[in-house]
């Protein structure tokens, strides 16, 4: 994936390439990386900041975050055996969980669960219909369910509202 930075900020992005396999019915996957960078020679991009690139030139209405853990959850699953899955994450309910987020349980860059959380529902915060899921990647079937099923009961939907 070509990424072009300054100071840090994407400036030029995939969205072109993006934009032709949705045309051809293809799901992209993307995923953040190292990007060259005009002033610091090189920068790391976070799938999520990739997202909210894309999300500007693209216009999305559904979004899937895939990582490690099932979702977003009131602790770290990794760590805490009694975290529950967050089912859906506004910014109504926003400071009801907030203080599970924390760090991610391995090494991680760009911020973690929080990281992700904040970005996401800036994105659906600036495009009214947008609902982002965060799921597991690792559990067999998962993704499938949520890309073939929006309904399906999969990970934690971030979204503009409850309704």
């Amino acid at each position: 994936m070509a990424l072009r930075c300054q100071d840090g900020r994407i400036l030029a992005g995939p969205e072109e390439t993006v934009s032709l396999a949705l045309e051809r019915g293809l799901i992209p996957v993307v995923y953040g990386d190292v990007a060259l960078d005009s002033e610091r020679g090189g920068t790391i991009v976070s799938t999520e900041e990739l997202f909210q690139w894309l999300a500007q030139h693209l216009r999305p209405q559904r979004m899937v975050l895939a990582g490690e853990v099932a979702g977003v959850f009131t602790g770290d699953p990794q760590r805490d055996p009694q975290a529950r899955r967050v089912p859906v994450i506004t910014p109504e309910n926003l400071a009801e969980v907030q203080a599970g987020l924390g760090e991610s349980f391995g090494a991680d860059v760009t911020g973690g669960m929080a990281a992700k959380v904040a970005q996401a529902l800036e994105m659906v915060q600036r495009q009214p219909g947008l609902r982002i899921l965060v799921c597991s990647g690792l559990e067999p079937g998962t993704v499938q369910a949520a890309l073939s099923d929006p309904s399906a009961a999969v990970g934690t939907e971030i979204r503009r509202t409850r309704g």
